[in-house]
């Protein structure tokens, strides 16, 4: 009777580290920002693996953004990232976290009648010098620095906006029930830059660290340039969703 050889079953099975990873991953899941994981030490004796597979399932996770090392002191979760819809956020900063049940809080760092630079003046049709309102705030979102954004606007429709309190709510929502303006599209450009050391502190990040640093241009239903603002925004805390679609003319 013939015998047939029989080809050998592969392992299937993921790697060791990578078993652990996807372990930890859900674990990480259920855990607050800035909470320390237990040691390498501690993550062998749980797991029953090997301190090289604990390494490598902890670099993996930091190289995803999921945790962080601080050395000396351990490896600790990352703050959430949120993802921002362009789309959504022309409603507005507020509406869009609110939209989210996210908590935002507002830091006012300055907001006063400042003449305008050639930069600003020509993004919102002005000529140099003539008066804007210029706000900077601090938003933050479940307690952590989230951006920094600086907004201008023209001064002369916009009047009284230098003492309005915009710790509460969306300056868009403000230029809309009190000015009667809407703003109805615009242009947004964001570039990838390096934390300064000034902004380092205020966004709790190290000088150097990737912030999204936006520019947006906003016009009202008449095509009128209505706000101009200036976003640096932790990379550490965001991530930019943006819809495409095919054209319709063939290749």
């Amino acid at each position: 009777m013939p015998t047939h050889s029989s080809t050998p079953v592969k392992d299937t099975a993921p790697p060791k580290h990578a078993q652990l990873r996807e372990t930890l991953r859900h674990q990480i899941e259920t855990l607050p920002p800035d909470q320390k994981i237990p040691s390498e030490h501690e993550l062998c004796a749980q797991h029953g693996v090997s301190r090289i597979t604990v390494r490598k399932a902890l670099a993996d996770l930091v190289h995803e953004g999921l945790l962080y090392a601080v050395q000396g002191k351990g490896t600790f979760v990352a703050p959430r990232k949120f993802r921002i819809e362009w789309a959504q956020e022309m409603a507005g900063f507020h509406a869009d976290m609110a939209r989210r049940g996210l908590a935002v809080k507002v830091r006012v760092l300055e907001q006063a009648i400042v003449p305008a630079t050639q930069r600003v003046a020509e993004e919102l049709n002005l000529q140099r010098g003539d008066p804007v309102v210029k706000i900077v705030r601090l938003r933050l979102v479940d307690e952590q620095p989230f951006d920094i954004a600086t907004n201008y606007t023209p001064w002369v429709a916009f009047p009284g906006l230098e003492k309005e309190d915009l710790t509460r709510g969306s300056i868009y929502t403000l230029i809309r029930t009190k000015y009667n303006v809407q703003i109805d599209h615009g242009v947004r450009l964001v570039e990838a830059v390096a934390c300064p050391p000034d902004d380092a502190r205020l966004l709790h990040v190290r000088a150097g660290a990737p912030l999204l640093l936006i520019h947006n241009t906003m016009c009202d239903v008449h095509d009128r340039p209505m706000e101009y603002s200036i976003i640096k925004r932790r990379g550490d805390r965001a991530q930019i969703e943006i819809a495409v679609v095919t054209a319709n003319t063939p290749l």
